[in-house]
């Protein structure tokens, strides 16, 4: 199995993190940004989006960050990582989903301000917007893990994998005002005790 992708990438780090709580194991094609590969045909084959990461298994192509950690789940951790029962699933889903349609959109104005725009050419307007959104967001899922200890339940699971990411990218903005959300935090502070989450996604803002 390969994955392709830099590792710098928060969707490649859903997929990589995901493959190290379940102890599969893989080759990794850097692609991406610096890495260029995106822009070849070759890679065009394998996804006409022209975006990473993609998953290699055997004949078998897949791209889309959360399907690919659905897939791994359900192979390599069915009843565990991947919940057999069908409430909790859903529940792992829902957020998965949350992550790609509210949560990740509204982070993006104040994560390419902030790391990939040069000083001169932020836009402050658009950057405190998506502060101020990306908060509201993440009230939300502090008032549901007042009741959850993780986001499908008692255990890890992939439901946890995609909003992870954004947890410790925005805990990593530091000198962000914010509001306390202690429950997000209890959450997050058993995300870092996990090896694998600070081995692939703990590594910086890139």
């Amino acid at each position: 199995m390969k994955i392709v992708g830099r590792k710098s990438s928060s969707n490649v780090q859903k997929v990589l993190w995901c493959c190290a709580e379940l102890d599969i194991e893989y080759e990794c094609e850097d692609a991406g940004r610096e890495f260029g590969v995106v822009d070849t045909d070759a890679f065009f084959r394998m996804n006409p989006n022209r975006r990473v990461p993609v998953l290699i298994d055997g004949d078998f192509i897949l791209w889309e960050s959360n399907a690919i950690v659905r897939m791994l789940s359900a192979k390599y951790g069915m009843g565990s990582f991947f919940p057999e029962n069908l409430q909790a699933r859903a529940n792992a889903d829902r957020w998965m989903d949350w992550q790609l349609a509210t949560l990740g959109p509204g982070f993006t104005g104040m994560f390419h301000g902030l790391i990939r725009d040069k000083p001169e050419n932020r836009n402050l307007d658009a950057i405190n917007k998506s502060i101020a959104t990306t908060q509201a967001n993440l009230e939300i899922l502090d008032g549901y893990l007042a009741n959850s200890a993780f986001i499908a339940g008692d255990e890890l699971t992939m439901g946890d994998i995609p909003i992870g990411i954004y947890a410790y990218r925005w805990d990593a903005f530091e000198d962000l005002e914010r509001k306390p959300l202690p429950n997000l935090e209890r959450w997050y502070a058993s995300l870092q005790e996990r090896p694998a989450f600070r081995e692939f996604v703990m590594v910086g803002l890139g």
